[in-house]
């Protein structure tokens, strides 16, 4: 089953596209699971509003442990499940991505899709699971950007992704507040000119922005007809 990477630079909304994202596919049925890359500064748990009883790194740390102890179940949510970090262990040492292949490659039997948020910025450390990888969901904030140098920044952010090694790269524009008549230029730029298909363009929303801060999934509140539910019936179709 694909195993698919999020990555982008810091600040894009990855980790708020790939939690909510895993959740909707899981809603349709599919089994799913979420996995918090970022070794040393996890962050997922705290979108899920959930700490690990067995963190990832508890298997960095020990690999002969029974993988099945990591992966917890959604309260809420059937078919979704996560092996997150804990954001408050101490870092004793630098952990070795290269053991995350063994985990990947145990994991892709058993669910129907997974979902690896990345480490923000260009996961250099993370680089031995790139093999692992089916497809790179690479998120962008063009807001962040003046719009004299965007196609320029796009340009550069994209090459830089796509150079990983992930078999087949997707974007994503999350969040732009630029003019519609700028964004429709950007998205044919990455189609037409970085010849990159755009998976999905998901607008700013205050309730993305508030389901974040409390740690609620979009789809409890949310069930169909939004950007991120299109974004995963989209994923769906493309990679099932």
């Amino acid at each position: 089953m694909p195993v698919v990477g999020v990555t982008g630079p810091g600040g894009s909304g990855k980790t708020t596209v790939a939690i909510n994202l895993g959740a909707y596919l899981a809603v349709d049925g599919i089994r799913t699971l979420l996995v918090d890359m970022d070794l040393y500064f996890p962050d997922m748990s705290f979108y899920m509003d959930t700490m690990p009883k067995y963190p990832i790194h508890m298997y960095l740390e020990n690999h002969e442990m029974d993988i099945e102890w990591l992966i917890a179940p959604h309260e809420r949510i059937k078919d979704l499940h996560m092996i997150l970090g804990d954001p408050m262990r101490p870092i004793r040492k630098r952990y070795s991505f290269a053991l995350m292949t063994t985990l990947m490659a145990y994991l892709r039997d058993h669910y129907g899709m997974i979902i690896v948020d990345f480490p923000s910025g260009l996961p250099v450390d993370s680089f031995p699971v790139i093999p692992e990888i089916d497809h790179q969901l690479l998120v962008i904030d063009p807001s962040t950007v003046p719009l004299r140098n965007l196609k320029m920044w796009v340009g550069s952010v994209v090459m830089k992704f796509s150079r990983i090694g992930a078999e087949k790269l997707w974007i994503i524009i999350n969040k732009p507040q630029i003019p519609e008549k700028k964004l429709i230029e950007l998205e044919d730029f990455i189609i037409d000119e970085l010849g990159i298909p755009v998976i999905g363009t998901i607008p700013h929303d205050p309730e993305i922005h508030e389901s974040t801060l409390t740690g609620t999934l979009l789809v409890e509140f949310w069930e169909t007809g939004n950007p991120l539910s299109e974004l995963a019936y989209s994923v769906e179709e493309l990679f099932l």
